[in-house]
C-alpha cells in the first residue's frame, strides 16, 4: 500500500465507522487508485488520480428493485459547489495529501444531507 492509499483509507474510515459502508475494495490501474466503499443505499468512490494529481469523490445511489444503479455523480455535481481543481502535475506530494483530506472532510460535512434529501438527487 502507498503512501497515498494509506491517507486515503484514513481519511475516509468514518465512512466504515460511522455510516456502515463495507471497507474498501481498491483497485490500482495504470494512472490511477480507485477505493469502492458501499453500504446499501450508496456507493461511493474514491479515486486518486496520478496523472491529474487530484481526487475525485463519485456517488451512485443503489436502487432496491432488480439491483439497478443510478449514474455515477461526481460529490460537487451533488452539493452544487465549484470543483477545486489541482495544478496537474505542478501539484507537490504535500498537496495531493491535502487534497484527499479536503475531499474526505468535504463529504463528510455533506454526507447527512445527501442521505437524508428527499428529491431525487442522482439520475
Amino acid at each position: 500500500m502507498n503512501l497515498f492509499s494509506s491517507i486515503t483509507e484514513e481519511s475516509f474510515h468514518y465512512l466504515i465507522r460511522d455510516y456502515g459502508f463495507s471497507k474498501p475494495v481498491d483497485t490500482d490501474g495504470s494512472w490511477k487508485t480507485t477505493f469502492l466503499y458501499a453500504n446499501d443505499q450508496l456507493e461511493i468512490e474514491i479515486e486518486l488520480n496520478y496523472r491529474d494529481m487530484d481526487t475525485f469523490v463519485f456517488m451512485r445511489r443503489l436502487e432496491r428493485e432488480a439491483e439497478k444503479c443510478s449514474d455515477r455523480m461526481q460529490l460537487e455535481e451533488i452539493i452544487n459547489v465549484e470543483p477545486v481543481k489541482s495544478n496537474g502535475d505542478q501539484t507537490t506530494i504535500e498537496q495531493f495529501e491535502e487534497g484527499i483530506v479536503k475531499k474526505a472532510a468535504l463529504l463528510k460535512s455533506n454526507l447527512d444531507l445527501i442521505i437524508n434529501k428527499k428529491e431525487k438527487i442522482f439520475s
